[in-house]
């Protein structure tokens, strides 16, 4: 908002300023000294004349703030956020409408973009004169920019009624500051053959609309053994992401040596502004060379906003364990602890030359990655059967299943690889906002 009414702003100064030349004043004037007798109808002219002239300057000065409220994308309203409809009806898209066609007559037009400091956002369409886009392969590859790739990050579509059209919303990674030529680059598969494609566009950097807020957090929370440490903070008008980092490397290297790897953290956060939850648009997990890191989408933050806060409502994530459970002789329900949760094996049977372990555990809990050594022969787990819930006077809920393995032996022993478990939190962290 703060952009439109900067630009608005602008425009009404610069009418205000206006002047009329002085020759043109004086003929002008002349003209009605002249003929201030005319009829009535030449009256009417005059006044359509006048009109007429006042349009032209006014176009004429305010050619680009007509421009900025006649480029409201089209078409797309289905697949926009609320957030995305409401920039797009003030003309905060940048129209491209360019177009190009493979071999087979597939078309596909890029209609337009919208670029802020967190993502841009390509409005594109495809369009198969032979029959269904569902009878295509494409892909979205990335856009190209002066010195690097930015991967697409997710998207929606939406067929039109014969499936022959389908219109894309998709999100990419933001283009550096300094880039304005972007080429976006596709492919096709058809049949084993695979054609590539691409479109050219240069970014209007007047209509790429920043950030409304970028702070760093520096804090962190010490979930299940680990610190969930919270970065950064850029919230924009189209999207608000929250960056952290779960290991460094250091933290990575270590539990390689020490045989106690983390694997796919889930975290639950929810994103307050003045005591209102934020929709939540995605997250994501990566490591690399930097450590485990995660980013945290969310949409917009309302105007105005003064109070921001992060709640950590929960962290799921899978642990490597290696722990053998012997299972001869077991007693029902023998009860054992892995990573500080609850697994009760509730019975061993031996049906038709296959073994099947009934055990319980949180309805939280999943055994990942679990083998049986059956006379120390790796068998894997077939599958799991007999799933039943039951929820607890504690409001605690309990997942009953049977894993089944084809063999038989008389020493048997559960062999633990990993195991995935969610525990509930609720911190607390105070983003400041300047």
């Amino acid at each position: 908002m703060s952009r439109l009414e900067e630009i608005l702003s602008k425009k009404k100064l610069e009418i205000d300023e206006l002047q009329v030349p002085e020759e043109l004043d004086a003929r002008l004037n002349k003209a009605l000294e002249n003929k201030t007798k005319g009829r009535k109808s030449k009256s009417g002219f005059r006044m359509k004349v006048a009109v007429l002239l006042i349009a032209f300057v006014l176009v004429t000065y305010n050619i680009d703030t007509l421009a900025f409220y006649g480029k409201e994308l089209l078409g797309f309203e289905n697949i926009m956020n609320g957030t995305l409809r409401d920039l797009n009806k003030m003309g905060m898209g940048q129209t491209i409408d360019k177009s190009f066609e493979f071999s087979n007559g597939v078309k596909v037009t890029l209609n337009g973009v919208m670029a802020d400091d967190n993502q841009l956002i390509a409005f594109y369409t495809i369009h198969n004169p032979n029959g269904s886009v569902d009878d295509i392969h494409f892909l979205s590859n990335h856009m190209k920019g002066a010195i690097g790739l930015h991967d697409p990050e997710g998207g929606s579509g939406e067929l039109n009624d014969d499936k022959s059209t389908i219109r894309w919303v998709e999100e990419y990674e933001p283009p550096y500051a300094f880039e304005k030529k972007l080429i976006w680059r596709f492919s096709l598969l058809s049949g084993s053959k695979s054609e590539e494609g691409e479109i050219s566009f240069v970014l209007d950097r007047d209509k790429a609309m920043g950030h409304t807020l970028k702070a760093r957090i520096n804090k962190a929370i010490e979930v299940d053994g680990s610190n969930v440490k919270f970065d950064t903070i850029t919230a924009s008008p189209t999207t608000t992401v929250v960056k952290g980092t779960i290991k460094n490397i250091v933290e990575l290297a270590a539990d390689q040596i020490g045989g106690e790897r983390l694997y796919s953290p889930n975290i639950g956060i929810r994103l307050l502004a003045d005591g209102k939850e934020i929709a939540v648009q995605g997250t994501g997990v990566s490591t690399d060379m930097n450590g485990m890191k995660f980013d945290l989408r969310y949409d917009a933050l309302p105007k105005d906003t003064e109070k921001l806060q992060l709640n950590l409502t929960s962290f799921a994530a899978e642990h490597q364990t290696d722990q053998l459970v012997e299972l001869a002789g077991t007693e029902a329900g023998k009860h054992i602890q892995i990573q500080g949760q609850d697994i009760t094996i509730e019975r061993v049977d031996e049906i038709k030359g296959e073994t099947f372990v009934t055990i319980t555990t949180r309805d939280t809990v999943v055994l990942s990655k679990v083998y049986l050594l059956a006379d120390n022969n790796k068998v894997e787990l077939e599958e799991t059967i007999d799933n039943k819930f039951e929820k607890k006077i504690d409001g605690t809920i309990t997942h009953t299943r049977t894993l089944r393995f084809k063999t038989a032996a008389k020493e048997l022993k559960l062999d633990i690889r990993r195991i995935r478990y969610e525990k509930a939190y609720d911190e607390y962290i105070d983003i400041p906002i300047e």
